[in-house]
């Protein structure tokens, strides 16, 4: 099975979300991105109640070095 990659301009505009949203993370927790994974996750579907595969985001995270200047 093949799959049509996505125009261009439709993957600049998900990658400037996701950049996006990655910023607003590292600032609120003051931290760095260190690791990005798209994993398949079996959960229950609560409408069927039969188990799905879904796909979820684990976003890796370390606190950023506290620098503190010598005078």
């Amino acid at each position: 099975m093949r799959i049509t990659p996505l125009p261009k301009a439709e993957v600049d505009k998900a990658e400037r979300k996701i950049d996006n949203i990655l910023e607003d993370l590292e600032e609120e927790t003051n931290s760095e991105v260190k690791d990005i994974d798209l994993e398949d996750v079996v959960e229950t579907d609560p409408a069927t109640g039969q188990p799905g595969v879904h796909k979820t985001v684990d976003v890796t995270v370390q606190p950023k070095p506290q620098r503190k200047w010598l005078k």
